[in-house]
């Protein structure tokens, strides 16, 4: 089912898709971790320590699809603004990425073919891609995970293929990256009209980048563990101006006509 806002005026000619959360599965649970580091790194400096998990959530939930550098570099603030050291957000990013690495790498060793590889991908991910391609839509993956694994993960989950207008990510050949900057390139190098920019993801920061280009924004309020509706993304994700919403990416016919129906 798609729950439909507002209706495209025009079918997509460019794509930009997130990467975690809305392809793929590899960094499940993300979230939890990077709360940890969070926590962790605040607790001894946080007046009110009560309210200090509810401030990470709402912080991390804000923010998702901000590259890491930029959330890290929120920690290194508020423990600055609080009376810590000032550190660096490379080291909290260095700690996270740390966090993540064991995880990662066994996920990334379990994949041997596309069905293992569908296993670590939203429901629907590799289907809505091929539908993409089909229509002769350019697609580029524009994520804040950093470059470097955005290129091994993708691979590794057999759909780098698909990425024509390129995998756009953060790091050392693009330190000041952002989704709205990499979007705002795209449009001008396909040179297309606002209305066929599709943007996709599952975080308020693409949703809202895609909006202020004047394209057309499908938020995937995917939970990630059971791969239906996650209620607090969808709120999160209409309140940044999503188009439309869905759970995962599974219903393909319900995407040809909302997208493609004057094709």
């Amino acid at each position: 089912m798609i729950e439909i806002i507002n209706s495209p005026t025009a079918a997509p000619h460019l794509a930009a898709i997130d990467f975690d959360g809305t392809m793929s599965l590899i960094r499940i649970g993300w979230q939890q971790v990077m709360h940890g580091v969070m926590h962790a790194a605040l607790l001894p400096h946080y007046p009110d320590s009560d309210r200090l998990d509810s401030e990470i959530y709402t912080y991390i939930a804000r923010s998702t699809g901000q590259p890491s550098i930029i959330q890290m570099a929120w920690v290194d603030e508020q423990v600055i603004l609080h009376g810590g050291p000032a550190r660096g957000a490379q080291v909290y990013l260095d700690l996270f990425s740390h966090a993540m690495r064991d995880r990662i790498d066994h996920k990334v060793a379990s994949i041997h073919d596309e069905a293992s590889a569908d296993a670590l991908m939203v429901p629907g991910a590799r289907a809505f891609l091929q539908m993409l391609a089909y229509y002769n839509v350019h697609i580029a993956l524009v994520s804040g995970t950093e470059h470097m694994h955005l290129l091994r993960e993708s691979a590794a989950l057999r759909i780098d293929h698909f990425f024509d207008a390129g995998i756009h990510g953060p790091g050392p050949h693009n330190p000041g990256f952002t989704k709205g900057d990499a979007m705002a390139a795209l449009i001008d190098t396909y040179q297309i009209t606002p209305k066929r920019f599709l943007s996709v993801g599952d975080g308020p920061v693409e949703i809202i980048a895609g909006k202020s280009l004047g394209g057309y924004s499908v938020a995937v309020a995917s939970h990630e563990a059971s791969g239906g509706l996650d209620e607090d993304k969808r709120r999160h994700l209409i309140a940044a101006g999503a188009d439309a919403v869905v759970a995962n990416l599974t219903n393909i016919h319900a995407f040809h006509t909302l997208l493609f129906s004057e094709e």
